[in-house]
């Protein structure tokens, strides 16, 4: 060992470790000679082998108390009884220079009976491997702490406790990808320097691993597949508390075990860089358990507190497929708050963006939609009998339109997940909205219609008419804010039950408020008609020979170019959305620098529903028309100048993903040879007779032309024909296709945005000080108010902490009660103790985090003073 060697290890232990006093002994004196080389500044290096160690002793603790000195001893270290300096070596450091103890040094250590462990562990002690060790190593470890400090290493764990360890090994295992019974590279590398016992025995000493007497000397080979087994079946039997007979071999039995292994799987299973090994691994022991057919007698109740295997998830699925349409209005609620829960679970979580989380988030989607829709069903069980027009009208707009927006919701998650798993469902949601919600929708409104002769008077008591829409909705607005500009957005086929959707968007910005009304939709509901209504204007007109083209005062209104002169006269234009989406700040006020009222038509919905080849997309097409008139009023307001945005349509649609009937036609005996336009939904001609089956009218008594223009609707939602395409259709006069919206959009500042500013709803503990007394423990956590516009729901991650380490499971749960009851915004959550070394002394906290930001919420002190007790359940 050089000069350079000695000096490193010297420095180590009066200037690191900061001691004045430093012993070595050196029997086989191999360093007298280097004793005058040494870089020691500040410290004087004495040899005892010419001084009196009693009057070393006086000089050092009476004469020079300060200084930092060296004692060099050319001989062995006396026996305690003969050695006069005894008491001040006790505060004192020894020093030591063969290659063990330059290490030692080197890392630190305290305890000298760590010499002669490193000794053992010799083989391990390469230059490369020391070089990690030193980042692991804290001054006070004892032997255990060094050998997993020593197996992290190995693993290549990213600190030296034995959750990092298991995780690295579990990461290990899954990307080589040969099952349970391979053995990780890492434990064949343990094995050389004698660390698989030592990790066996801290597997034993933290989940209560039942280790055989030969896996602990070292003798028999560690199954660590068979361990990971044990561990994940004891988390299994832990979550639905029990240990069924197939089990009792196999999950490790002491109340301690079951608490640590939940609460080591939550850690693993939270753990962003290696949960996906964990999916892997509970894959291969959920096979190797058959948990698949262990589990079909499990009701959802028992299954509610399993993350451990996703075929847990895929039994609750199954189950709550097979239960929703037939479920009692209770039920529907329970199956809402096990969603709720899953969804804050593991295999579902949206803090997690894999494929596998994207599925079964999608498959909860459509599952929620499903029981909201049916829900809706339970509510109207004897169908609609509204006895006006005017009161299911109403009707549509504050309640009915839901079984539209959650029938959009089912099929489009439904359609994204595409799994064989919601077949079922699939049909019988479409039994109960295609069958029984449009049919007794139509029929209630059919007669009302008849009832009151409304083709012959178009007209909802206080709901304004599509064609006067300038004069109701614009007009005011402009002579209110004569230097303001207004725009007009019309996107084609957007119903009513998308705006609500579009409102909900927008009023989540504190910027801007949106609000929502209608207006009754000119019939025939179809583009040509409803975009001219839309129009400023005074005349409405078909003419003879010219299609179906409708004239606003004498000029066409076919094309942006045509609508664009009609707004000319106001003070205005047109201009298509892509248009807009593309425009600079700047590009965008220049363009609108000099225009008051600008009309910006915007086409998602209808472009792609209205062609055969991709009517099945309607519902994606609706979401992305939502997608992007959220950002396109935002952009409207923020970047031009404009403080006030409608948002309207033409008309909406009716859509079923089911395939139609001969029961759904409307056959035309008499079909007419002089029609303008004849549709799925609707004909339309200057002298069509009448239609026996068919509804019939003139456009000068449902859009107000001046023309006579007649025109044919089937009854109810039927189609006159099902030729390209028949999903998809609009133009006749249910509620879907006539309830037309109308969004106000306005931009809000100062005192008015601030007023609409939102913040998450507290969550307390309803107790202040906290007891733990079994390994596993319920706590109560209170919303403190309900959600609202303004208070909006929190996810909160709950676990219990020494410090800045974790002791607990962790769990995830959100506060989203709109209830004004306080008894209602209770939840519960079930933590579990990792370890076994509590002290009801100690400073132990719940903490409550917000698990979107990470921010601490609140935290509650907790002790935790546990009962002996070894039972498992």
């Amino acid at each position: 060992m050089d000069s350079k060697q000695l000096t490193q290890g010297l420095h180590q232990a009066f200037f690191s470790e900061n001691h004045r006093l430093v012993f070595w002994y050196d029997p086989e004196q191999s360093f007298g000679d280097e004793l005058a080389s040494l870089d020691l500044p500040d410290v004087q290096v004495m040899d005892m082998s010419t001084e009196s160690s009693l009057a070393v002793k006086l000089k050092l603790e009476l004469e020079e108390q300060s200084g930092k000195y060296l004692l060099y001893f050319p001989h062995a270290e006396p026996e305690p009884e003969d050695d006069w300096l005894l008491d001040m070596k006790l505060y004192s450091r020894a020093f030591h220079a063969d290659r063990i103890s330059i290490i030692f040094n080197e890392l630190g250590l305290q305890q000298q009976s760590l010499r002669a462990h490193l000794a053992r562990r010799e083989k391990f002690l390469s230059k490369a491997r020391l070089a990690a060790l030193k980042r692991f190593i804290q001054p006070d470890f004892d032997e255990v702490a060094l050998d997993l400090a020593m197996i992290a290493v190995v693993t290549r764990a990213e600190s030296p406790d034995i959750a990092n360890i298991l995780f690295t090994l579990g990461d290990e295992l899954a990307k080589a990808d040969g099952g349970l019974e391979q053995v990780p590279e890492s434990i064949t590398e343990l094995e050389k320097y004698g660390l698989v016992a030592p990790l066996v025995r801290a597997f034993q000493e933290e989940v209560g691993y039942p280790a055989s007497e030969a896996e602990l000397r070292g003798e028999a080979r560690f199954n660590f597949g068979h361990f990971l087994i044990r561990l994940l079946a004891t988390g299994f039997c832990e979550s639905i508390s029990e240990v069924p007979d197939w089990a009792r071999s196999v999950a490790i039995s002491s109340a301690n075990a079951r608490a640590t292994s939940r609460a080591l799987l939550s850690r693993w299973r939270d753990s962003s860089r290696y949960y996906p090994a964990y999916d892997v691994i509970a894959d291969w022991v959920s096979s190797a358990l058959n948990i698949k057919s262990r589990i079909e007698d499990y009701s959802i109740e028992a299954l509610a507190n399993v993350a451990t295997f996703r075929e847990a998830e895929n039994r609750i699925i199954v189950d709550l497929v097979n239960a929703i349409p037939e479920a009692r209005p209770a039920d529907l609620n329970l199956f809402s708050r096990v969603i709720s829960d899953r969804l804050d679970g593991y295999w579902a979580s949206r803090h997690k963006d894999d494929d596998v989380r994207r599925k079964f988030r999608t498959i909860y989607s459509a599952l929620s939609a499903a029981i909201d829709l049916f829900a809706l069903r339970q509510a109207h069980p004897e169908g609609f009998h509204f006895t006006s027009a005017e009161a299911l009208y109403k009707a549509y707009e504050s309640d009915l339109y839901q079984f539209d927006t959650e029938y959009r919701h089912y099929c489009a998650a439904s359609r994204k997940a595409h799994v064989e798993i919601l077949k079922a469902l699939d049909d019988a949601v479409e039994q109960c909205y295609a069958y029984w919600y449009l049919d007794q929708l139509a029929r209630n409104w059919g007669d009302l219609v008849e009832g009151e002769k409304l083709m012959e008077h178009w007209a909802i008591r206080g709901v304004p008419n599509q064609q006067h829409f300038y004069d109701t909705q614009v007009k005011p607005k402009l002579d209110s804010a004569r230097n303001k500009r207004l725009v007009v957005i019309i996107s084609d086929a957007f119903r009513y039950e998308a705006a609500v959707e579009l409102q909900d968007r927008i009023n989540v910005k504190r910027y801007s408020e949106a609000k929502l009304s209608s207006q009754l939709g000119v019939l025939p509901s179809y583009t040509t008609l409803g975009m001219a209504s839309l129009l400023p204007h005074q005349t409405l007109e078909y003419r003879e020979g010219v299609s179906d083209d409708v004239f606003v005062d004498g000029k066409s209104t076919k094309g942006s170019d045509n609508r664009n002169r009609v707004l000319a006269n106001y003070n205005g234009m047109a201009v298509q959305a892509e248009t807009v989406k593309a425009w600079s700040r700047e590009e965008g006020r220049e363009a609108l620098r000099d225009q008051h009222l600008v009309y910006v038509y915007h086409n998602v919905v209808d472009a792609r529903g209205d062609s055969a080849s991709t009517e099945s997309e309607t519902f994606n097409a609706v979401e992305h028309a939502i997608e992007e008139l959220t950002e396109l009023s935002r952009k409207i307001m923020m970047h031009f100048n404009t403080s006030t945005v409608l948002v309207t349509a033409d008309h909406g649609f009716l859509f079923q993903h089911s395939k139609l009937e001969a029961a759904d036609r409307t056959s035309l005996a008499d079909k007419p040879s002089n029609a303008l336009k004849s549709k799925k939904r609707y004909v339309i001609g200057h002298d069509l007779p009448d239609a026996k089956d068919a509804w019939c009218g003139s456009t000068r008594n449902t859009a107000g032309t001046a023309s006579d223009t007649r025109f044919w609707i089937p009854k109810g939602a039927n189609r006159f024909h099902f030729v390209g395409g028949a999903r998809f259709v609009h133009g006749g006069a249910m509620p879907q296709e006539i309830v037309v919206p109308v969004l106000t959009v306005k931009q809000l500042r100062g005192e008015k945005a601030e007023s609409r500013s939102r913040r998450k709803v507290e969550v307390i503990s309803p107790k202040p000080t906290l007891k733990m007394v079994n390994n596993i423990q319920r706590f109560d956590l209170m919303q403190t108010e309900a959600v609202s516009d303004q208070v909006l729901p929190v996810t909160i991650a709950v676990a219990i902490y020494e410090g800045a380490d974790k002791v607990s499971s962790e769990e995830v749960v959100t506060f989203d009660s709109a209830s004004d009851s306080m008894t209602e915004r209770v939840k519960q959550v079930r933590l579990s103790l990792s370890g076994k070394d509590f002290d009801r002394k100690r400073d132990y906290f719940l903490i409550l985090k917000d698990k979107d930001l990470n921010t601490e919420i609140e935290r509650y002190r907790v002790v935790i003073d546990l009962a002996f007790t070894d039972d498992f359940f």
